[in-house]
């Protein structure tokens, strides 16, 4: 039994060292997690600043193409203005010119131009009260058949 003994002696140091060993190792792992646990808390408001830093710049650039596309919209605004005041102008210069005695000018050049030609062997345009021939536009000519008529 004296070997007996000698094995019951050790046991409890076994013991003692398996338990001190075990008890380091959840010491130490409960180290780590609360280690963790600070960590990602201290990361986690670091990435917060940054995006909230991210955000403010964002919209700073969102500002900024914003007045940009307002500055462009009130050029685009003034540059139509301008062509319909250029439009207006024109307009006014043509129908100030246009006449009802200048349109009747135009029509007989363009039937002496006409009678001068040679593609045509008869011109007839219709007059009107004054001798001045009349224009106007029907669609589709119509030939007049037979003699006199």
């Amino acid at each position: 039994m004296i070997g007996g003994e000698g094995q019951m002696g050790r046991s409890p140091f076994r013991v003692v060292g398996w338990v001190a060993t075990a008890l380091v190792g959840v010491l130490l792992i409960v180290a780590l997690c609360v280690g963790a646990a600070f960590g990602c808390a201290a990361y986690n408001r670091y990435q917060k600043r940054a995006d909230a830093n991210n955000q403010v710049k964002v919209t700073a650039i969102q500002r900024r193409n914003a007045v940009q596309r307002v500055d462009v919209a009130k050029i685009e605004n003034e540059l139509k203005h301008q062509q319909a005041i250029g439009q207006r102008k024109a307009n006014q210069e043509i129908s100030s010119r246009l006449t009802p005695l200048f349109v009747q000018y135009e029509a007989l050049q363009a039937m002496i131009e006409a009678s001068h030609s040679g593609a045509a062997t008869i011109i007839y345009y219709p007059v009107g009260a004054n001798g001045v021939p009349l224009v106007s536009v029907t669609g589709k000519p119509q030939v007049l058949g037979g003699q006199g008529g």
